[in-house]
Order: structure tokens, then C-alpha cells, then sequence
């Protein structure tokens, strides 16, 4: 049936144009290249004229086809080139999303598929348009996240691009901290960094996980910030701990009083030095009734300095000196505590003088103290080595340095604790103590006696603090007054250097207006060494007590000379005194015979002219027990503990501006002649 009908169809159409069909559709498959053809002239044509078209329609028989193909294809074109014009977006679209990895991390899967099926040589005209609207809702909704993101979380993004910003100098600031005394600040700013890392890893809206906390980036922000703007402060901070020391003076206001404590009162009105080497009370088994003392400076043979204040009022000035001692922490409760901010390495060195107040104390002695919040540690005393010049032998800066390179780089070893001597009351003697652990910045430290029966601390005084310890000798020569210069002369300053008398008579005092004066006003000068008699007070000063009383000889001032070398020293200094010849005497116990040095003084006029001695001229006199007088005095390296006191019982001169200077031409040290000063 099909066929016949086919076959009607043809018979229908014609033979003719059936062919000229066929002829038609190959021609429009090809367009080859004509032959030349003869043409005649009249051109032949055929009468009738043939129907070019064929069949009954004429023309083409399939209007519309070619042209359906053709838009089709060209739909897909361009549906496929949008989609390759928004993929080209990717880069730099995700790149806006780095800080916000969820998002960043859905329009990653979006650009996939829809790249996926733009490389499909196969996808529809729907598929494609499908991806590219799915993509295109996919960056809007990015877009829209973002925005409403940002709008709610201004102070979050704030905090967290600063870290972004620093995170930029991480490097350049950690290698500015390689030296080792930079440890303890490289460590604490590595850390930082870390966590701010950590915080920019994590971005503002994490893929996963918990989303940022705006307090936590704050607080890392804050404390990044202010670590790296403190950055040249505590570099200076470290240096200093480095090569030479913090200076913690004792505050009256930190010393807490035990319970039921009597001995809380305030200090002796009538003291100038507070520090005695003989027993403090009359009774050996008494402790003084005052836990606290500064050494005060004298205005007049009765009176001392009045307490002065600021142009404002509101502040008193600074003490002339700040020799301070803490006498007694008797009593449950009773501690000294300070608080100090350190950037050093995790060990530090803290170094303080101490003795006794009585000598009945020298088996009943103990001290401790606790760091933050660690265990109490116990700051242990041996019995003290004989030694030929003062108890506590130093070293040079120079000797100490290997082993304190060890102990910087190893700064979280276990250090060892070392045995103080024990105290004494005729002594001031230096204790070292290592502090493991310190925080960085802010730590307190606590000191209290340890419990049991009847056992006391011994007096302590201003607190030293390093981070190395080869600058014991500079931290001995603030203790004790002494400055150095190079050529080996030791000045003692007897206003700022810890010292030690027999009697509360001895003072320093402030001297104005002196005739002959080489020195810039005012000079402080230590009167009442040696003699017999009693300094009195004026009627207003209260809570006197007469005690120390030791006169003569025996009425003697102590001071610490810190040699860088041993030799035999010169003694030059300044003095008042009457027109009456006085005599003074130098002496130190360090071993050698006859180590003193006695010099005889008389003033052009009484107690107004500032006079000089030095042993090393020939205008200064000096005498002996011995045939020879003995212009040096031998002082070992190190500390020295130097005795000065009268002769035969005699008034001595006021003096001050002591120095000590290494005598390099040791034939000259005695001569047989006595010259008389002028």
C-alpha cells in the first residue's frame, strides 16, 4: 500500500521535475567549478520553456527548513557565550571572597558546574541556559550575603583587617628579635602573630567550624596592636635588663604589717642612717618597734630636711636619697610585695642587700618568697667563707660572660639556686636570687618569713633586677654608691650608697654657700665619725631614740669600695672642720698588715671652708703607728668593706666626694716626711 502510494506520488510530480529535484539539491551541496561551454549565438531555447521549479507548486517544494537549522544554532551560540562571559568572572569574583571562605567556597561549586556543562559539546539550549541562570543566582546571592554581612559586622571586619595589615610585618618585625635578649618579647610576638594568623585562616565567615567571635578578634587586635606600637619601648626595656639592671625601691606602702603586729610605728625621728653595725636596741633579744626606715638628710646639727613639694602642692619631691630597709616582717600576714612589668628572658636575677638587726638572730633567720602566682620558695644561707676582702667575692663582667650566654640560651632550664651567706649585723651583704618563669610584662613578687618558732627575716633593702648575670658588678656599684672610672678611680657617693654606723650621732648632711667650694652647691658631707659626743635634736622632732650609743674608736662609718682591680689605692675627698688639726683613718680587714691610711686635716676657717685631701699629694698628710706613713690603702677586686673612724679617740672631720684611686707607682705609697695641709 505504501508503495503504491509512493509510486502515485512520483507519476503525480513528473519525471521532469523529480530530476530537476535531485539536480537542485546537488547543486546546493556543491558549487564546482564551470567548464567552458561553446555558446551559440541565438542561444538555442527550448519552445515551450520547461518549468524550472517542477512540480505543481513551482519553486522550492521545502520553504523554511535551512532557516529553522541556522536559528537554532545560533541560539545556542549565544546562550554558550553568555556562559563563557560569566565564567570569566571567576577570578576575580572569588578573589572578592577571600575573606569569606563559606561564600567563596559556594560559588567555587558553581562555577564548576557551570563550567562543566559549557564544556559539554553536547548540552542543550535548556541545559545551558540553566547553568548559566543557576551561576548567575549563585553570585547574586554571594553578593547579597556579603552585603548584609558586612552591614552587621563593621567592628569585626575593623579588628580583623588590622590583623590582615600587621600579619604583612610578621617577618620583618620577628627578625628585628633575634638577638637573645629579645627571647622573652620574640616569643610573646611570634605567639600573637600566630593567633592572628590562626584568626585570618579561619576568615570572617569560616567554611566550617564556629564563625569569628567579634570580642575574640578584638582581643587579639588589642594585644597585637599594643605589642608591636610597645615594640621599641620594650626592646630598650630588654636592653637594659641585658646590660645593666631595674632598680625597684622599697615603698613604705607595699609592706604589709602582721597581725597584732607592735612593731608598725614610724621610724626614729632623730635618724639620719638607719643601718647599724652593732646591735639596733638596747636589748640583744628586741626587735625595734618600726618595720620600715629611709635614710634622711640633715639640714642643721638638729634638724633634718623639711619635706618639700611640688609647685602644685599635690606631690612631694623626690628624697635626696632612697636608701631604704625593711626591718622586720614579724607577725602572721606581714609581707613585702612589689610589682614589676619584665621583658626579658624567662630567668631573671634579683639582687638585694641584706643583714641582721641583732646578733641573738643569727640562728633564728629565715626569708621566702613566692612569684605570681607559684609555689613559696625559700631563700636558702650558709654559714659565710672567710674571706680577705667582704663576703660576697664578685666577678668580672668579662669572666661571667660565657656562662651567661649559656644561661640566656637555655633561659627555660632548671636553674640552680645558690646559697646566700648568712647574714650578720656588722655586714651588709648581697643576695642573688633566680626567678624562673617570669611572666611577660606584669609579674609580683612576695616576701614573708617562713613559719616557726621565733623565726625572723633579716633587714632587706632596694631590689635589683636583671636579665644576665655578669652585672653584678654594676648592680654592687649602685648599691653601694660606687661609679668607676677608667682610669681605676672608685668615687663613693655617701648620700646614695648603702653604709653602716655604730651610732645614731653619725649623719649626712646638706652644706650651702661653703667658701672654696670646686663643687656646684649644695655638697653632702658625713659628720660625728669617732669623739665622744651626743648630736641633739631640736625640740620639735618626735619619736627620738638615742640608740646606737658607741663613742670613740669604736664610733665608727662603713662603706663598701667595689675595686675593678687590686692594688694599692690613693684616698682623696673633700672636708669642714675647725681650724684644729683633725685626724681620720681608712682601714680594711682584708689580710694584709697595717691596711690603713690616716690623714691629719686643719681648715682655713671653722666649719665654712671646703677643704681637699688626697693622699696622693704632697700637700695632704698622713701618718702611721709605723716609722713610714702609709699613704695607700690595699683593696683587693671586688667589694671591700672600708672602716672609717677617728684616731685616739678624737673629733674627726666632716668629709664627703670619697674617692680611690689606683696607685701605679707603689715606691711612693709611704714617705718619712710629714708635711702639714693647707
Amino acid at each position: 500500500m505504501k508503495r503504491k502510494n509512493i509510486l502515485k506520488f512520483v507519476s503525480l510530480l513528473g519525471i521532469g521535475s523529480f530530476v530537476m529535484l535531485a539536480a537542485a539539491s546537488c547543486t546546493s551541496a556543491t558549487t564546482p567549478t564551470p567548464n567552458p561551454e561553446p555558446k551559440p549565438t541565438p542561444n538555442p531555447e527550448p519552445n515551450p520553456m520547461p518549468n524550472p521549479g517542477g512540480g505543481m507548486n513551482g519553486g522550492d517544494t521545502n520553504p523554511g527548513n535551512d532557516g529553522g537549522m541556522d536559528n537554532a544554532t545560533q541560539q545556542l551560540a549565544a546562550a554558550k557565550k553568555e556562559l563563557s562571559d560569566l565564567l570569566a568572572t571567576q577570578n576575580s569574583n572569588l578573589a572578592s571572597y577571600a575573606d569569606y571562605a563559606k561564600i567563596q567556597n559556594t560559588l567555587t561549586s558553581a562555577y564548576t558546574t557551570a563550567k562543566s556543562t559549557s564544556d559539554n559539546t553536547s548540552a542543550t539550549l535548556e541545559q545551558v541556559k540553566s547553568a548559566t541562570s543557576t551561576l548567575q543566582t549563585t553570585i547574586d546571592a554571594a553578593a547579597s550575603e556579603k552585603k548584609t554581612f558586612d552591614a552587621a559586622n563593621p567592628e569585626l571586619i575593623k579588628f580583623y583587617n588590622n590583623l590582615k595589615t600587621e600579619l604583612q610585618s610578621k617577618t620583618t618585625n620577628l627578625e628585628s628579635l633575634n638577638d637573645p635578649q629579645y627571647s622573652g618579647i620574640k616569643d610573646n610576638l611570634n605567639s600573637l602573630y600566630n593567633s592572628a594568623s590562626e584568626i585570618v585562616n579561619k576568615t570572617l565567615i569560616p567554611a566550617t567550624g564556629n564563625d569569628l567571635m567579634r570580642t575574640d578578634v578584638e582581643k587579639v587586635n588589642t594585644e597585637l596592636m599594643g605589642a608591636v606600637s610597645s615594640l621599641a619601648a620594650r626592646k630598650t626595656s630588654a636592653e637594659n635588663l641585658f646590660s645593666a639592671f631595674d632598680k625597684n625601691v622599697l615603698v613604705k606602702t607595699n609592706l604589709t604589717a602582721g597581725n597584732g603586729s607592735q612593731v608598725a610605728n614610724d621610724q626614729p625621728g632623730n635618724y639620719s642612717f638607719v643601718a647599724f653595725s652593732v646591735n639596733a636596741v638596747t636589748a640583744s633579744d628586741n626587735l625595734p618597734n618600726w618595720n620600715f626606715a629611709q635614710r634622711r638628710v640633715w639640714d642643721s646639727a638638729t634638724a633634718p630636711l623639711a619635706t618639700t613639694t611640688t609647685e602644685n602642692g599635690a606631690q612631694p619631691e623626690p628624697a635626696l636619697t632612697d636608701v631604704s630597709w625593711i626591718y622586720n616582717l614579724t607577725g602572721t600576714g606581714a609581707k613585702y610585695s612589689f610589682t614589676f612589668n619584665y621583658f626579658g628572658p624567662r630567668t631573671g636575677y634579683l639582687y638585694f642587700p641584706y643583714k641582721l638587726v641583732n646578733s641573738s638572730q643569727s640562728d633564728k633567720v629565715g626569708l621566702q618568697y613566692k612569684l605570681n602566682e607559684g609555689s613559696v620558695q625559700a631563700i636558702t644561707f650558709a654559714p659565710t667563707t672567710p674571706a680577705s676582702a667582704v663576703s660576697e667575692p664578685t666577678h668580672t663582667p668579662t669572666e661571667m660572660a660565657s656562662s651567661n650566654e649559656m644561661s640566656v640560651a637555655n633561659n627555660d632550664m632548671a636553674v640552680v639556686k645558690e646559697a646566700n651567706p648568712t647574714p650578720t649585723v656588722n655586714d651588709i651583704k648581697v643576695a642573688k636570687v633566680s626567678l624562673s618563669n617570669l611572666n611577660f610584662g606584669e609579674n609580683t613578687i612576695e616576701f614573708s618569713v617562713p613559719s616557726g618558732d621565733g623565726i625572723v627575716a633579716p633587714m632587706i633593702g632596694n631590689m635589683y633586677l636583671t636579665s644576665n648575670p655578669a652585672n653584678t658588678d654594676k648592680i654592687y656599684n649602685s648599691i653601694f654608691g660606687n661609679s668607676i672610672a677608667d682610669n681605676n678611680t672608685i668615687t663613693v657617693d655617701l648620700l646614695k650608697g648603702y653604709s653602716l654606723s655604730t651610732s645614731y650621732s653619725i649623719y649626712i648632711r646638706r652644706f650651702t654657700g661653703l667658701q672654696e667650694a670646686h663643687t656646684t652647691d649644695p655638697v653632702y658631707l658625713v659628720g660625728w665619725i669617732g669623739g665622744n659626743g651626743a648630736r641633739n635634736n631640736d625640740p620639735s622632732i618626735r619619736n627620738v631614740n638615742s640608740f646606737p650609743v658607741v663613742n670613740n674608736q669604736e664610733r665608727v662609718f662603713t662603706i663598701y669600695v667595689n675595686a675593678p682591680t687590686a692594688g694599692e689605692y690613693n684616698i682623696s675627698g673633700s672636708y669642714i672642720s675647725t681650724m684644729s688639726a683633725r685626724s681620720l683613718n681608712f682601714s680594711t680587714s682584708n689580710g694584709t698588715s697595717n691596711n690603713s691610711v690616716t690623714i691629719l686635716v686643719t681648715a682655713k676657717t671653722d666649719w665654712t671652708t671646703l677643704g681637699t685631701f688626697d693622699t696622693a699629694s704632697n700637700t695632704t698628710t698622713t701618718t702611721s703607728r709605723l716609722t713610714n706613713s702609709k699613704k695607700t690603702l690595699n683593696l683587693q677586686k671586688g667589694l671591700n668593706k672600708v672602716v672609717i673612724s677617728g684616731v685616739s679617740n678624737g673629733d674627726t672631720p666632716y668629709i664627703g666626694n670619697l674617692t680611690f684611686t689606683l696607685n701605679n707607682n707603689p715606691s711612693s705609697n709611704t714617705e718619712s716626711e710629714t708635711r702639714q695641709s693647707t
